[in-house]
C-alpha cells in the first residue's frame, strides 16, 4: 500500500510535469538570428531616398546566406509593407564570407549584419509619420539548418525638404555600404578549357585597382557554371589579372559569366560586380582540346555515335550524354582498367553474398591446402561465364537487338530458373536433400569429387549473380565496349571478370591470408545450415522480381515451382537406397514441375508486360520518350530514374535516396518532374536513352536542369545529399520582388 504522503508527493510530481510541458508547449520558438529595422537617417523627407538597413545578429557559429549561398542553403528574402506610393529597391548585399563544409562550400555571413535597401519616398505624403514594415525569411545552419521567418517594423517622423538629420546608425550602414561589391572600372572576360575542365577569368583595370592584391575570389551570382569548392589561382601581369578556377557541376559556358571579384589588400576585402564576356577557348589554361562535333563539354565522350542525340520533332534534344562521375572512357586499356575494378566491387554487392558465402565455408572445409587450385578453378569458371555473355552480346548486337547489362533478367523464365536455382540450394544447406555428398558450394553435385569442380561452377553462379548488379565504373565500361568491335568487347567482359575474381584468387595465393581461416570443426554445420537463408532470401526476391514481371499468374507459377520441387528434392531422399526405377521418379517430377512453371512464368509475362512499367512507378510519372521530349521543350526540370526490379543497386538507392521525404519535398518545390523508365521487361525507348548516354544497363539517373540547359549524369550509387545538391536550380540574380507600397 502507497502511504499518503507518498501519493501528495507523487501528485505534486505529475502536477509539475504538466505545468511545465503546458509552459514548454506555449513558449516561443527558439530564433537563431535577432532581426530589426536601422534607418540611416531620423526622419522621411517627401521625394527623397531614405536608406534602411534589416540588421541580422545571428547567433555565435551560426550563419545565413548570400544571393548565391553556393553549394547549399537559401538567400535571405524580404518583403516590404510600406505606405502608398513608397518605394523599395532591391537589396545591396555586401560582400560574402566563404563557408567550407566539406566537401562542400557555402557563401553567406556570421555575426551582425546590415543588409541594405533604398526607399524612394513619394513626393506627398498624408500624416506626420509613417510606418515601415519588413518580413524577412532566412535559412540559418549550424550543424543543422533552420527556416527562421522575423517581422521588423520602423516607425519615422515625416521632415520638411533640407530636414532629416544623420542618425545613431548611419555610420554602421554607411560602413555597410563600403562593403557592397561596386561595378568594376574595366572590363573582364573568361575562357574555357573543356578537356580539363577548367575556366580562366582574365581582368583588365586600372593598375590602382589591381597592384599589390594578395588574393583574390571570383563569387559567380548563379549556381552551377563555377565549382564553389575548388581553389581558385591568381595571377597579375602587365595590368592584368587572371584567375584559374574549376567548372562548376552543370558545365555551363553562358556568354556572359555574372559575379562578384573580391581582392585583398592590405588584409582588406573590396568587391567589384563584373560580366565576363565568352572569349576564344584558347585564353584557357593550355591549349583545350579540340572536341568531336556534337560531343559534350565535360573532357569527351565514348563515341559520337553513343553520345550524340537527335533532336526530337519538337526541336527539343533529349541529351548530349555528358561525362558522368566515373569519368569519360576513350581508350581500350582505359575501359579494360575500369571494367577491372567495377568488378572487384561487385564482390560488396548483396546480390553475389549468397553464394560468396557458400564459396567461403567451402575455403574453411579444406583449410589445410588446395586453395591455389581451388582459386583459379573458381576463376576458370567466371571468365567462362564472362566470355559467354560477350558473345551472346556481340550475337544480339550483329542483330541490331535491345539489350544491356542484365538484360537476361526481363526475361521471367530465366528469373524463375535462378530463383528455384537458389532454392534448391538452401535445401541442400539445409539438409532436406543431399546432391554429390553435400551442396558445399553451387556445383559440387556437377563433380564427382567436391571441389575444383565445384568451385568452377561455384565461378559460374556468382557471375550470373552478379549481373543485376551494377558498380561504379562499370557503366562507362561497359558502355563503351558496346561501341567497339568484338575484340574489344571481349577484353573489357575479361577484365571485368578478372576484377570480380580477384579477391578469391589473392586469398587463394596468400598463405597469410589463409591462415586466417577457421580450422574444420562441427560449428561448420551448424553454418551451412544457417547460410540456406541468404539463398532463400534471395529465392524470394526472384519472385518478387517476377511478380513485378508477371503478375499474380507468375508468382503462382513459382509457388507451385518450389512445392514441386521440393517434393521431388524431399522424395529424393526418401529413395536414396531405393531400386533404379524409384529413384527416377523424383528427379522427372522435378523436371516436370521446373518445366510446367517456366511455361506459365513466360505467358504470363507477355501478358503483363505492358502494365508492369505503372506498377512499379507508382511515386513517380511513368518515362515515355514523348513525355521526356513534351517538358524539354517546355524548359521545365526533369529528373529521371531508369531502374528495374532485379537491379538491386537501383532498390538500395531508391530506399536511401528517391524514396525520401527531403527529396519528395526538394522536388515539388523546385517544380522538378519525376519520371521513373522501368526496364524490368524489355522497352526499347529506355535500351535507346540509355545507349544515348552511353550505357549499357542501370542504374541510370539523368537530371535535365530545363531552360535548354545540357542533362546531368548522376553517379550511380545515391545519397539524399547528392541527390538535392544535383538538382539545384540556378541562383536568382536579383532580389525578391513585393516591394512596392499598396
Amino acid at each position: 500500500m502507497i502511504h499518503w504522503k507518498s501519493k501528495s508527493v507523487l501528485g505534486l510530481l505529475l502536477a509539475c510535469i504538466l505545468l511545465a510541458g503546458i509552459a514548454s508547449a506555449e513558449a516561443a520558438p527558439i530564433k537563431h538570428v535577432e532581426v530589426d529595422l536601422l534607418a540611416e537617417k531620423t526622419a522621411v523627407v517627401p521625394g527623397e531616398t531614405i536608406t534602411i538597413a534589416v540588421r541580422e545578429r545571428i547567433e555565435p557559429e551560426w550563419h545565413t546566406y548570400w544571393l548565391n549561398p553556393g553549394d547549399s542553403g537559401e538567400p535571405t528574402s524580404i518583403a516590404w509593407s510600406l505606405p502608398q506610393g513608397f518605394e523599395a529597391g532591391p537589396i545591396q548585399w555586401p560582400l560574402p564570407d566563404i563557408i567550407p563544409i566539406p566537401p562542400l562550400v557555402d557563401y553567406g555571413y556570421s555575426g551582425d549584419l546590415l543588409l541594405l535597401t533604398d526607399i524612394a519616398v513619394p513626393k506627398d505624403i498624408a500624416g506626420d509619420s509613417v510606418t515601415l514594415a519588413a518580413k524577412v525569411n532566412y535559412l540559418v545552419c549550424k550543424d543543422i539548418c533552420v527556416p527562421e521567418e522575423s517581422e521588423a517594423r520602423l516607425t519615422l517622423p515625416v521632415a520638411a525638404a533640407g530636414g532629416g538629420t544623420p542618425s545613431d546608425h548611419a555610420a554602421a550602414i554607411e560602413k555597410a555600404r563600403s562593403t557592397v561589391p561596386v561595378p568594376l572600372p574595366g572590363s573582364a572576360a573568361y575562357s574555357v578549357n573543356a578537356a580539363k575542365g577548367e575556366l580562366r577569368l582574365t581582368v583588365s583595370a586600372d593598375a590602382s585597382i589591381l597592384n599589390g592584391a594578395t588574393d583574390a575570389r571570383f563569387f559567380p551570382l548563379g549556381w552551377g557554371a563555377v565549382s564553389n569548392s575548388a581553389p581558385q589561382t591568381m595571377a597579375i601581369e602587365g595590368g592584368k589579372l587572371t584567375l584559374d578556377m574549376q567548372q562548376g557541376e552543370t558545365k555551363e559556358t553562358p556568354d556572359r559569366l555574372e559575379g562578384v571579384l573580391a581582392l585583398t589588400k592590405g588584409g582588406e576585402r573590396k568587391g567589384y560586380v563584373i560580366t565576363a564576356t565568352r572569349g576564344p577557348d584558347s585564353a584557357a589554361l593550355g591549349a583545350p582540346a579540340k572536341l568531336a562535333e556534337g560531343g559534350a563539354s565535360g573532357g569527351g565522350g565514348i563515341t559520337e555515335a553513343a553520345h550524340k542525340a537527335a533532336p526530337s520533332a519538337s526541336g527539343a534534344v533529349v541529351g548530349n550524354g555528358p561525362a558522368s562521375d566515373e569519368g569519360a572512357v576513350t581508350s581500350v586499356g582505359l575501359a579494360i582498367l575500369f571494367a577491372f575494378l567495377g568488378g572487384a566491387i561487385l564482390n560488396l554487392m548483396p546480390c553475389v553474398f549468397p553464394v560468396l558465402a557458400i564459396k567461403a565455408l567451402g575455403f574453411a572445409k579444406k583449410s589445410e591446402g588446395g586453395h591455389v587450385q581451388q582459386g583459379f578453378a573458381y576463376l576458370g569458371g567466371v571468365l567462362v561465364c564472362f566470355a559467354a555473355l560477350a558473345a551472346l552480346l556481340a550475337v544480339l548486337r550483329e542483330g541490331s537487338a535491345a539489350f544491356g547489362w542484365g538484360f537476361q533478367f526481363q526475361s521471367p523464365a530465366f528469373v524463375l530458373a535462378l530463383a528455384i536455382l537458389f532454392f534448391v540450394m538452401g535445401l541442400s544447406l539445409s539438409g532436406v536433400v543431399s546432391f554429390g555428398g553435400g551442396l558445399m558450394n553451387a556445383g559440387d553435385s556437377l563433380a564427382r569429387k567436391p571441389g575444383n569442380a565445384g568451385y568452377f561452377f561455384t565461378g559460374v553462379l556468382a557471375a550470373v549473380a552478379a549481373t543485376p548488379c551494377t558498380a561504379p565504373f562499370m557503366g562507362a565500361a561497359i558502355g563503351y565496349a558496346l561501341t567497339q568491335p568484338t575484340a574489344v568487347l571481349a577484353a573489357v567482359m575479361l577484365g571485368l571478370g578478372l576484377g570480380f575474381a580477384a579477391p578469391v584468387m589473392l586469398l587463394s595465393l596468400s598463405p597469410g591470408l589463409q591462415r586466417i581461416l577457421p580450422k574444420p570443426g562441427a560449428w561448420m554445420e551448424t553454418l551451412k545450415q544457417v547460410l540456406a537463408f541468404p539463398l532463400y532470401a534471395t529465392a524470394a526476391w526472384l519472385v518478387w522480381v517476377l511478380s513485378i514481371q508477371t503478375g499474380s499468374d507468375g508468382v503462382m507459377a513459382a509457388a507451385l515451382a518450389f512445392v514441386g520441387v521440393g517434393f521431388a528434392a524431399w522424395l529424393a531422399g526418401k529413395t536414396t537406397y531405393a531400386p533404379l526405377r524409384l529413384k527416377l521418379i523424383a528427379p522427372m517430377l522435378g523436371v516436370a514441375a521446373f518445366a510446367v512453371s517456366l511455361s506459365l512464368a513466360e505467358t504470363a509475362g507477355s501478358v503483363n508486360m505492358a502494365t508492369s512499367a505503372e506498377k512499379t512507378a507508382l511515386s513517380g510519372e511513368t518515362f515515355t520518350k514523348a513525355r521526356l521530349e513534351g517538358l524539354i521543350a517546355e524548359g521545365k526540370p526533369v529528373f529521371v530514374n531508369l531502374t528495374a526490379a532485379w537491379c538491386i543497386t537501383c532498390k538500395v538507392n531508391e530506399r536511401v535516396a528517391l524514396k525520401s521525404d527531403a527529396v519528395a519535398d526538394a522536388f515539388a518545390k523546385r517544380g522538378i518532374t519525376y519520371l521513373v523508365g522501368d526496364w524490368t521487361s524489355r522497352n526499347p525507348e529506355i535500351t535507346d536513352l540509355l545507349q544515348t548516354f552511353g550505357r549499357a544497363g542501370v542504374p541510370l539517373y539523368l537530371f535535365y536542369p530545363g531552360g535548354g540547359q545540357e542533362p546531368r549524369v548522376l553517379p550511380q550509387l545515391l545519397t539524399v545529399g547528392l541527390v538535392l545538391d544535383e538538382t539545384k536550380t540556378k541562383a536568382k540574380l536579383a532580389g525578391p520582388s513585393s516591394n512596392k507600397g499598396a
